[in-house]
């Protein structure tokens, strides 16, 4: 039997015991997520609080909440090998609070659920503008200099921000086009920063000089991110479609690099004519001052679709993933250097789990529990906490943890997906995260179809809905990019 076999044996035993007690979980997890009617604070967060700084401090009526609750959540802790002060460390982080506060609201909302949906968005990344002074070959959103269809005010960028705020949404990425176009983007992300919320710039970097990337740190910019399609100058600007763009992006990324952030990504879009610069891209974005590198795919939406031409064969992109690998562990195995990942292809997580024995791999395609800020922040071996919860939050996270936003203020299924839930100018994100149709449906992962159904990596893969839509009509249905097929 495969150590995924026995993973999935071992999460389908808790899981019919933890579903079995859904309705106590839901009473008690509405209970938890609500505010206090005597202090204002949701009483979760009172719980940590009093974990972390004992009973001295807070609400009366929230400590008699928190002396009950307190051994569940050294229980909890205990079973996941997290000491005491660990847990401390881990509960006055403000963005470990408001995503373990949304895991209890999803609990609140959908009972324990394998994988798990929050209770709103953990991570948005927002098209802020369609406007782009670049016009890339493979630009899912169509982008152009001018705009292509109307986007948001100022003042009505500001309400979008506050919606997301009041839902507890962690994690906000500006993207676009290109988000440095909006002269108004900087007092949007000062204003995200102030709501609490974790704010990433994605940007093709040909625009940011030093002025530049000092402003967005000022703002409260925590990590950047940059496209980089190639270790030449012919390569990357064969991709974006305007020379010169490579040197420009170079400069970008040493100017972020020289300015300092939380984390600076640089990404890559794999395709045949850049699969041979893979290994060169990456040693040239760890010499430029990178500290993690994703790997994207060509989506087949906006100008992608004409591009997908480009696409490699299921063996390159098996290579690439595969050297893809073999840095990331380098990097794990050394202790230092660029951290590396893989995006549109959650098979990256079945070739990491099968090629090192189940020790090494992504959830989610963004956490893998090697991350550097958690060992120096927390002094976490947190690889353990992410092999045990991988049953819970792997695979594609469109409609569980994340969602895209268009920069008319409407919800997106996930960034390349131009289906609209609903605007954020008149109705609730978590209202409409909750509550809408198709939302629930890309959900129900146990209804998977196809050799995704079959595959026993389906908890930790499962595939990319988007394209198992794009290609299938289905959202449940296999994902057609896999070079493996399942693993039965």
């Amino acid at each position: 039997m495969s150590r995924a076999s026995q993973s999935t044996d071992g999460a389908f035993r808790d899981r019919h015991v933890s579903q079995f007690l859904n309705p106590v979980w839901k009473t008690l997890a509405h209970h938890l997520a609500a505010k206090c009617e005597h202090c204002g604070q949701e009483r979760l967060l009172s719980v940590f609080d009093a974990y972390s700084r004992g009973y001295n401090r807070g609400c009366s009526v929230c400590m008699l909440t928190s002396k009950g609750l307190l051994p569940l959540v050294r229980s909890l802790f205990s079973h996941l090998d997290i000491d005491d002060s660990g847990v401390t460390r881990l509960l006055e982080d403000p963005l470990t609070r408001r995503c373990m506060l949304s895991v209890v609201r999803g609990i609140s909302h959908f009972g324990i659920r394998y994988p798990q949906p929050v209770g709103s968005p953990v991570t948005i990344v927002w098209n802020f503008t369609n406007r782009c002074n670049l016009d890339c070959l493979h630009c899912h959103q169509d982008s152009s200099p001018l705009p292509s269809h109307p986007e948001l005010s100022t003042s009505e960028a500001f309400r979008v921000i506050d919606n997301m705020g009041d839902a507890g949404v962690a994690i906000l990425t500006f993207s676009g086009g290109e988000p440095l176009l909006r002269r108004d983007l900087f007092d949007a992300i000062k204003r995200a920063s102030e709501s609490g919320m974790l704010c990433t710039i994605a940007s093709n970097g040909t625009l940011m000089t030093r002025e530049v990337a000092q402003r967005l740190a000022k703002a409260g910019t925590r990590r950047i991110e940059i496209g980089l399609d190639g270790a030449t100058p012919e390569t990357h600007d064969f991709l974006r479609n305007s020379v010169g763009s490579f040197d420009a992006t170079v400069k970008g990324i040493r100017n972020c690099a020289a300015v300092g952030f939380d984390e600076i990504a640089t990404t890559m879009t794999l395709h045949s004519k850049n699969l041979n610069e893979l290994e060169e891209t990456m040693s040239l974005a760890e010499r430029l001052g990178a500290t993690r590198f994703y790997l994207n795919r060509l989506i087949p939406a906006g100008r992608g679709v004409d591009a997908y031409y480009l696409d490699v064969s299921p063996r390159e992109k098996t290579i690439a993933l595969e050297a893809l690998y073999r840095k990331f562990r380098t990097t794990i195995d050394e202790g230092s250097g660029m951290q590396c990942y893989a995006r549109g292809m959650t098979y990256y997580s079945r070739l990491s789990h099968e090629r090192s024995n189940g020790v090494i791999f992504t959830v989610s395609e963004a956490l893998s529990g090697y991350e550097r800020m958690f060992q120096d922040r927390f002094g976490l071996d947190v690889s353990k906490i992410v092999r045990k919860i991988a049953a819970g939050f792997g695979g594609c996270s469109a409609g569980l943890t994340y969602a895209g936003l268009d920069a008319s203020g409407d919800l997106l299924p996930c960034v390349p997906a131009p289906i609209k839930l609903g605007n954020l100018l008149n109705q609730s994100l978590e209202e409409i995260w909750v509550h809408n149709e198709l939302l629930n449906y890309i959900r129900d992962r146990k209804s998977l179809k196809g050799y995704c159904r079959k595959c026993v990596y389906s908890a930790l893969c499962g595939g990319c809905r988007y394209t198992a839509y794009v290609t299938t009509g289905d959202w449940l249905g296999p994902d057609t990019s896999c070079p493996f097929g399942p693993e039965v």
